[in-house]
């Protein structure tokens, strides 16, 4: 079956040339437990019905682990602005995720943003080079300012994410993840994601409040 919003992929199998629209899969903590609740797909071309169907379809998953199956059920379909009409608390990290209507011109990792590239220290493949380039692939200005967050209790979770594909596929250059902070000129609208493996949920920011 053809889905090209899923799989990213023409109808000759070619990777798509439309700068990241296709979807991607974040696994979230929308009630603030420390466990993931719910996997938001989006994709900014939209899904069609294939991709909708087999979106409602799905009924379980695995577990990392081989601990078992995982039961999925639809929690619910509409645009961006309508996941900002859920119930508390769930709206509340939805709100940071997307950031306020007029946007934030602060985001933060949530999860770790990993190169696409080897880090070069001159050029455009340092770690701002390709994050601006990264933006712009997505037609996102570039940042004003970056932080490198230090490893402490609200940041050590992150080294623990899993950065690499388990079974083929193409991998990182380097296995590294970087928790960042992005200063922008102007307030950006989420979500915000970049980098390596970003369609899987790697690379996800959150608004911080300006």
């Amino acid at each position: 079956v053809q889905c090209p919003e899923l799989t990213g992929r023409d109808e000759q199998g070619k990777p798509l040339s439309n700068g990241h629209r296709h979807a991607h899969v974040l696994p979230v903590d929308l009630d603030a437990d420390g466990h993931l609740d719910h996997v938001i797909v989006y994709a900014s071309m939209g899904l069609g019905e294939v991709a909708q169907r087999s979106i409602r379809t799905l009924r379980r998953t695995w577990t990392k682990g081989g601990v078992g199956e995982l039961q999925v059920a639809l929690a619910g379909a509409g645009d961006l602005d309508s996941l900002r009409l859920l119930p508390p608390p769930l709206n509340a990290r939805i709100e940071r995720l997307l950031a306020p209507p007029g946007g934030s011109r602060i985001w933060q990792s949530v999860t770790p943003f990993v190169p696409p590239r080897f880090i070069k220290r001159r050029g455009i493949n340092t770690l701002i080079g390709q994050i601006d380039a990264e933006l712009a692939s997505r037609g996102l200005p570039s940042v004003e300012g970056l932080e490198v967050l230090p490893w402490n209790a609200d940041t050590l979770a992150l080294r623990h994410f899993v950065r690499r594909r388990q079974r083929g596929g193409m991998q990182p250059p380097v296995d590294v993840g970087y928790t960042l902070r992005l200063h922008f000129s102007e307030p950006v609208v989420g979500p915000l994601i970049l980098g390596y493996a970003s369609h899987f949920g790697l690379g996800l920011f959150e608004a911080v409040d300006n």
